[in-house]
């Protein structure tokens, strides 16, 4: 998961002025490449929005947005998540069994 934020108003409004006339299908298209792939978006009117990647690692997310010139126009912190899971998941599984771990003896 990347958390992202514009360096400035300038910044937003120049992305916001590039993807005006961009489908769903066209940004996914242009943000996958061998090494990295954008899975999913999400953004509101707040100064944070959110992308889920599959990647090889952080390097490989922050090249891709830098091949676009998405780097001059935001902060990206990348970070790798060691567990999901949702209404959709095996909801008899633990918060444990979810990241793979056992539990600290207490």
């Amino acid at each position: 998961m990347c958390t992202h934020t514009f360096h400035s108003e300038e910044s937003k409004s120049a992305f916001d002025a590039a993807a005006q006339n961009v489908t769903g299908g066209q940004m996914f298209a242009m943000m996958k490449n061998d090494h990295a792939e954008l899975m999913g978006h999400w953004r509101g009117d707040n100064e944070f929005f959110y992308c889920h990647w599959y990647a090889d690692d952080e390097d490989a997310i922050i090249d891709t947005l830098d091949s676009l010139g998405f780097g001059d126009l935001m902060m990206t912190l990348p970070n790798e998540m060691k567990m999901f899971f949702d209404t959709n998941s095996d909801l008899k599984k633990t918060y444990f069994e979810y990241l793979n771990a056992q539990p600290e003896a207490v």
